[in-house]
């Protein structure tokens, strides 16, 4: 059991495995309550709650109970950056529509008869859980198909046509472009038509710039900006407002992988950042690809790996935009019919999956000050 999630004014808890029964869940600084208590009638297995209402920038600690058992949590809320809120836009990444398999050896599957795949049941909850945050915009930063196929393309459709209400980019990965079977990047996905990116694109919302761009290479896995990074750095330098970037594959610090799978070699990254910190010192660059979570900083610029909703832990990313910062939260996918096959998936790779992947509280939530 472990606080998973901290914005400025809630905490997301999580747990492996809890007997059925009431589960009750108290905050408090010191001695005074500061929220509601939670109280949910758990069936027993793995579970996530969401405590809310809490004072931002104050270490809160938290009573979890339930039958047989009790444990104590502490963790500090977020200071949000300054200014006022503008606007919540959600990530996701590495999909793998199409697939019914996880692990180093392919062989790890879900048990039972759903009627959805998981991969695609663990997608729709963590759509559903953004808009119910508050995400008016939704950004699928690459690996929404798990093969290139033409039947995981029509799935990718048929997930983002289960939220006509919200407004989708969509970026490839390089699963989406290793095009098994004949099978080329669609004209547009669903019937709305989404068309992924082919080369870059932006956005201008209240208070950011949204700056999206292809990194993909056709059948391979690796990731390039030798195509698209004058463009990402033009979009990014022509706006005066602050710019969070979306690409698929993570800017390598070296030119040898540190950490599977490689992304983009640190022979390009290191000198688009560069740029990019030259152009314009107000930029988030988020991306996807290994299915990690982890934060680093390159001057002024932040740079923040997202993991997949697909598997352990089960993931996606909302960002809040203010006035002077933006805040990053990743939260666990919490429908309990996903939930179990997330908790199953981390003993991928000897159990070393379990630890790698999560990466630290403070570099999944985060909130971050814009320069000046």
């Amino acid at each position: 059991m472990a606080i998973w999630a901290v914005e400025d004014t809630a905490l997301q808890i999580a747990w492996g495995q809890l007997p059925a029964g009431l589960v009750t869940v108290a905050a408090s600084v010191g001695a005074a309550e500061v929220a509601r208590p939670v109280a949910i009638d758990h069936a027993g297995g793995p579970g996530v709650v969401d405590v809310k209402q809490l004072p931002p920038g104050t270490e809160v600690t938290v009573v979890v109970n339930w039958p047989g058992g009790r444990r104590e949590l502490t963790a500090t809320t977020l200071v949000p950056p300054p200014g006022e809120e503008l606007g919540r836009l959600a990530t996701i990444s590495d999909l793998h529509l199409g697939s019914d398999h996880f692990g180093f050896l392919k062989q790890m599957r879900e048990h039972g008869e759903e009627k959805e795949p998981f991969a695609f049941r663990s997608a729709e909850a963590a759509i559903g859980e953004a808009i119910d945050w508050g995400a008016t915009r939704l950004i699928v930063k690459g690996d929404a198909a798990h093969h290139g196929r033409a039947e995981d393309f029509d799935m990718v459709g048929r997930l983002l046509d289960s939220f006509p209400g919200i407004p989708v980019n969509l970026l490839p990965g390089n699963h989406d472009v290793d095009f098994k079977g004949g099978a080329q990047l669609p004209d547009g996905v669903g019937s709305r038509q989404i068309r992924y990116v082919r080369t870059t694109d932006h956005l201008d919302l209240p208070g950011l710039r949204l700056v999206l761009g292809n990194t993909t290479i056709e059948r391979h896995g690796i990731g390039t900006l030798r195509v698209v990074g004058s463009e990402l750095l033009e979009r990014a330098g022509s706006s005066d407002r602050p710019v969070l970037m979306a690409v698929h594959q993570q800017l390598q610090q070296h030119n040898t992988t540190r950490h599977w799978p490689p992304g983009i070699k640190g022979s390009e990254a290191r000198p688009f950042l560069d740029q990019l910190g030259a152009v314009n010192r107000q930029a988030l660059v988020t991306t996807g690809h290994t299915h990690r979570n982890r934060a680093r900083r390159d001057g002024t610029t932040l740079l923040t790996e997202v993991g997949s909703t697909h598997h352990w832990p089960g993931v996606w990313a909302g960002y809040v935009i203010h006035e002077g910062g933006i805040r990053q939260v990743v939260r666990r996918i919490g429908a309990p019919s996903v939930v179990p096959w997330h908790e199953y998936s981390k003993n991928a790779v000897l159990t070393v999956w379990q630890r790698y992947a999560p990466g630290p509280l403070d570099q999944r939530c985060l909130a971050h000050t814009w320069p000046t």
